[in-house]
């Protein structure tokens, strides 16, 4: 029992000494930390702070690439659906959409990022009643 327990208490410690305290995300850290500590969290349904990544990236990161920017705006989007907050989702895929017909603001833009945002602002169309449409 006394060893069970000492095992036990073992495992926590290591467990728990092992947790490593990220950095804080500021201007200067590298799109991809912002992105892999933005899927991190929803992987882990933490969406709240996965929007917070990707807003403080898109307002603190304004001359990332526009692969980037596109990226974290869908992601956003995707966030606001997966939150039941569709309306505010459906106006991200909106917009994104109308930047793809600005040829000014949809130069390097990703071309799979167009594909599934009207994808996804498809299926919210079909999910609202036909009178809102």
């Amino acid at each position: 029992m006394k060893t069970a327990l000492l095992a036990a208490l073992f495992s926590v410690l290591l467990l728990t000494s092992c947790q490593t305290t990220q950095a804080p995300l500021s201007a200067d850290t590298p799109s991809e930390i912002f992105f892999q500590r933005a899927q991190a969290a929803t992987d882990q349904s933490q969406y709240d702070e996965a929007l917070t990544i990707y807003r403080t990236f898109l307002a603190d990161r304004p001359e990332a690439s526009r692969e980037d920017q596109f990226s974290a705006r869908y992601e956003v989007a995707l966030l606001l659906a997966k939150k039941g907050q569709e309306a505010e989702a459906r106006a991200g895929y909106e917009a994104i959409l109308a930047d793809y017909e600005d040829l000014d603001k949809s130069a390097g833009a990703p071309a799979w990022v167009k594909v599934l945002t009207q994808k996804k602002l498809q299926e919210i169309k079909d999910r609202a009643p036909k009178a809102k449409q």
